[in-house]
């Protein structure tokens, strides 16, 4: 009898939606699995899905806000895949709500300390700067590959996921939750997967490798990316997740 394929729950992170992770999962669905990435506050519903409502920007409300999608679509115990801020989410998720996930869970870009002060003084930013500002900063900032072509159809992916938000409020409470946690403030027991592009400047490879460590994880860093693996390499990191399967 052939084994069924487990869920996989991706989470996007901040100033993100389902857009960010698509080109990763379509791989996944090709090879028949069952995928789902939602639409995260202050991410607005595009999917126009039935999801829970977000009761305030803090740990304990995003993981209890997948563990209500997770019960609202009757997963079965899915394995979540979390880059950027969404690691932070699953990481809390598979704190308070281990019970309703799979056994392995998955880091893209890990957040696994506080981001570097550069990052933490635009957060605030982020309620008054025009999104197409913020959105060409942060990019320019994050990509690894300098070739205009690639940061063309990155900022491409960006904007549309920009236009897109709640409210600016929102975006700013987010903004806050992003620089205020790490995986590491949170203690789960799970098979954790960590991968981060070799040049990642929001964590460096010491940072994530320290982290890994206290979960007996062993990062994987991709070659020639950055914090924007998901749009740098999303085939090679496709590849890397499911060898980790």
């Amino acid at each position: 009898m052939t084994k069924q394929k487990p869920q996989l729950l991706f989470v996007h992170g901040f100033r993100g939606n389902h857009l960010g992770l698509l080109d990763t999962m379509k791989y996944f669905e090709a090879k028949g699995y069952e995928c789902f990435a939602p639409d995260i506050p202050p991410a607005f519903n595009t999917k126009r899905e039935k999801i829970p409502q977000l009761e305030g920007y803090s740990a304990d409300a995003y993981a209890k806000w997948i563990a209500d999608y997770i019960l609202e679509k009757k997963l079965n115990h899915p394995i979540l895949i979390g880059h950027s801020m969404g690691s932070i989410i699953c990481a809390a998720t598979a704190e308070k709500y281990p019970e309703l996930i799979n056994e392995k869970i998955v880091f893209l870009s890990p957040i696994c300390v506080t981001p570097p002060k550069f990052i933490c003084n635009l957060a605030p930013l982020t309620a008054i700067v025009p999104n197409k500002l913020i959105g060409y900063i942060t990019t320019k900032y994050l990509l690894v590959p300098k070739d205009k072509e690639t940061l063309r159809e990155v900022l491409d992916i960006t904007y549309k996921c920009a236009e897109k938000f709640t409210s600016k409020g929102d975006t700013a409470k987010a903004a806050k939750f992003s620089i205020s946690y790490a995986i590491s403030d949170f203690k789960f027991d799970k098979k954790a997967v960590f991968i981060a592009g070799e040049s990642d400047k929001l964590n460096s490879q010491k940072q994530i490798k320290e982290v890994a460590k206290q979960f007996n994880s062993k990062p994987t860093f991709l070659k020639k990316s950055g914090h924007l693996i998901n749009y740098e390499c999303p085939i090679v990191l496709a590849k890397t997740i499911e060898e980790n399967l």
